[in-house]
């Protein structure tokens, strides 16, 4: 592969990864647990440093780099579909999960429209 294509991959998937961070970000508030906020937090920060560090740092992505990359931004869209009707009830802190969410509801439990 080309050190293009390698690049470009690497962003995309960097742009991807922050994306799927934003959308959990979105349905988050203070009754989540802070460890949970916080990796999300780690986890955006470092997309948004990965979209950077080839244009700023001169990152040159290696093949397992980019592989850890689409690992990590795999795990992010196959599990979204547990965040369709906002955060997981065990990503609550205690006592703050709604309860009896039905399927047509259209609020999380943060009071944001999913």
């Amino acid at each position: 592969m080309t050190l293009n294509v390698i690049v470009t991959i690497h962003e995309l998937l960097c742009v991807a990864l922050l994306y799927s961070v934003f959308c959990r970000a979105c349905k988050t508030c203070e009754k989540v647990r802070t460890d949970v906020r916080l990796a999300f937090a780690l986890l955006g920060w470092v997309a948004c440093a990965g979209i950077a560090a080839p244009l700023v740092w001169g990152l040159v992505p290696d093949l397992f780099g980019l592989a850890l990359l689409a690992a990590i931004t795999v795990v992010q869209l196959v599990t979204a579909q547990h965040w369709e009707k906002g955060v997981p009830d065990k990503f609550y802190k205690t006592g703050h999960a709604p309860r009896a969410r039905r399927s047509c509801d259209s609020k999380g439990g943060c009071g944001h429209v999913s």
